[in-house]
């Protein structure tokens, strides 16, 4: 690093539902490129900012969560102030830092680095349907009803939706002790623009190139329909103690379960009530008019964050009541095409089990064969000598 240059560390601490997933896949995926660029990702993989997250909010000692995460935060710093460009540390899951570990976290980075802090930020009509999807990926077994019931009867901010959706409370606890120039809010163009757009206004602030990223990327977290979240909230009871979270629930339901088989699936898109989207609409301009007396850089527009009340949504009946739920026949229906496609995913593991457990007996049984076969799997030029081999061995009366 040259003689008193500082790195810029951008700290991209939320909010969860606010297209995160979609600019860390591009980012990840393209890590090579973001550092030819100038800019790091630090840490081994993706996972290492999650771990990271539980270490600022002090989870990193609880033993159910793994014991990397224990001093990870400290390491991502080291990495991030050796660096002499821009830096990335990103999880939506900072968003639920109480200020005092906010402004611990900030501090270790702050006397070495020019800090700054982002937040991408949706509007609440959206983010609310999200939000309840992901605590039913997260082993809820509250019904979308007495979510939104949930969510209105927080008037003191309390709940773990406000926490992390309040934007402006996001900022203020994680921008207190920075210039209100490097408190950036980066808001999510409404539903049906062009997704590249938040990659733009995203990749912009960073100072990287958007046009030199592929964003044609398989999407990830998608949203489920009513049917099948309400499948998965009723496993949910069903599983009782098995399968904890922390612990196997994430591997084996949210990302077996939920995203490789009930996502895909058509289903009635999630909406709320009228007098439930003017409630979010109404907090949702409250939010914006205190993010505006903040100060913070808007990337984007306030606006945005203001959702419109009453529209039509495709596929949805508007006199129906957005909270029923599906009916016995349809969970049926959508139960027996589930167990398909987890007996389908279950056969696909399988043969990779068997592929592996024959992989690892050739080459215990048979370690010459076994390097030529994986060489000239790898080195097209090695073929040759595999043939040379297999005649050899021919000659030889197959010994």
């Amino acid at each position: 690093m040259a003689a008193g240059q500082r790195p810029r560390v951008f700290l991209h601490v939320g909010s969860p539902k606010t297209g995160t997933t979609f600019l860390q896949d591009v980012l990840w995926s393209q890590r090579t490129t973001a550092a030819e660029q100038g800019l790091l990702l630090p840490g081994e993989r993706f996972h290492d900012h999650f771990l990271a997250t539980l270490d600022v909010r002090g989870l990193a000692e609880d033993p159910s969560y793994p014991v990397e995460a224990r001093g990870m935060w400290a390491r991502l710093v080291r990495e991030s102030l050796a660096w002499d460009g821009t830096v990335l540390l990103s999880h939506e899951l900072f968003a639920g830092a109480s200020a005092e570990q906010a402004r611990r976290a900030i501090a270790s980075l702050s006397e070495k680095a020019e800090v700054h802090v982002v937040v991408t930020a949706r509007d609440h009509v959206r983010q609310i349907a999200a939000e309840w999807q992901e605590h039913v990926k997260h082993r809820s077994a509250t019904t979308f009803g007495s979510f939104v019931r949930g969510v209105r009867d927080d008037k003191a901010g309390k709940s773990w939706f406000w926490q992390v959706q309040d934007y402006a409370g996001v900022l203020e606890r994680w921008g207190a002790d920075l210039p209100p120039e490097h408190v950036h809010l980066v808001t999510v163009p409404p539903s049906g623009a062009d997704p590249t757009i938040l990659w733009d206004r995203f990749a912009q602030l960073l100072g990287v190139d958007p046009a030199a990223f592929d964003t044609e990327l398989e999407r990830s977290n998608s949203s489920l329909g009513a049917e099948q979240a309400e499948l998965l909230r009723r496993v949910n009871l069903e599983l009782g103690d098995r399968l904890p979270l922390p612990g196997p629930y994430p591997l084996v339901v949210k990302n077996v379960l939920a995203h490789r088989i009930l996502e895909p699936r058509a289903g009635t898109r999630l909406t709320l009530a009228v007098e439930d989207q003017q409630y979010a609409a109404d907090a949702a301009r409250g939010i914006a008019d205190r993010l505006a007396a903040m100060g913070a850089d808007v990337v984007g527009d306030l606006d945005e964050l203001v959702p419109e009340v009453g529209g039509a949504v495709d596929g949805v009946d508007p006199a129906a009541d957005p909270y029923a739920v599906p009916s016995d026949a349809v969970l049926l229906e959508e139960s027996v095409a589930t167990i398909a496609d987890l007996l389908a995913v279950l056969n696909e593991r399988r043969s990779a089990v068997q592929r592996a457990d024959d992989l690892t007996q050739t080459a215990r049984q048979k370690p010459v064969r076994f390097a030529l076969v994986q060489a000239a799997e790898h080195r097209p030029a090695l073929r040759k000598l595999r043939g040379a081999y297999r005649r050899l061995k021919a000659r030889r009366g197959g010994r």
